[in-house]
């Protein structure tokens, strides 16, 4: 398949703009996780003092949702940041780059993996298992920790993509198309629908 995404074009910035709000989100909601588990758990052990109420905790899922805007794209995002790298001259600091791209690359593909797998899950639940009833919200949770590493990674390597967007904006072009504005993100609906189709 032909990805069909642009370079520099408004829906590259837009889809790198949406990223910028996963990255700023996924931070604070691991701040919270963090403060909560430091309030919550054992210094010594780390256990949590109650586990059920610590598994209810919603880190997995509001990672998810909050990704939901980038998930569409997240593989397009990475084709493109391959192709810039592909002009820039190699360096240290290039390779660099380089390797976080294949960790995102590899990421992307765990996610989608883990969503088929999710997919298999529910197809193979009983009637009764509806949304809201243990039968499927555990096995449903257990699909959103798996997908979990896969977004941290996003969270700790994405930075690269605008590094590197920034240097092939800064090589000179022969004729540089005008750019126009790109549209404004439908904030909720963009990042609930990644969540909705996880469940559908």
């Amino acid at each position: 398949m032909t990805i069909p995404l642009e370079p520099a074009s408004p829906e590259h910035r837009l889809h790198l703009s949406q990223l910028a709000i996963y990255l700023r989100e996924s931070r604070q909601i691991l701040a919270a996780w963090d403060a909560y588990s430091d309030q919550h758990s054992d210094p010594d052990t780390h256990q949590p003092y109650d586990e059920d109420a610590y598994g209810l905790r919603q880190r997995d899922s509001d990672t998810l949702v909050s990704f939901g805007r980038v998930y569409d794209h997240a593989d397009e995002l990475v084709h493109v940041a391959e192709q810039q790298l592909d002009q820039l001259p190699a360096s240290a600091r290039t390779r660099r780059y380089a390797w976080q791209v294949r960790e995102l690359r590899d990421s992307t593909k765990g996610l989608y993996a883990v969503h088929d797998d999710w997919l298999a899950v529910r197809r193979a639940l009983p009637a009764s298992a509806r949304p809201g009833t243990e039968a499927f919200d555990e096995p449903l949770a257990e699909s959103y920790a798996e997908a979990w590493h896969y977004l941290d990674q996003w969270a700790i390597h994405g930075q690269a993509l605008f590094a590197i967007n920034a240097l092939a904006q800064k090589r000179p072009k022969a004729s540089a198309p005008a750019l126009g504005t790109a549209p404004p993100v439908p904030k909720a609906a963009a990042a609930s629908s990644a969540a909705r189709r996880w469940c559908a």
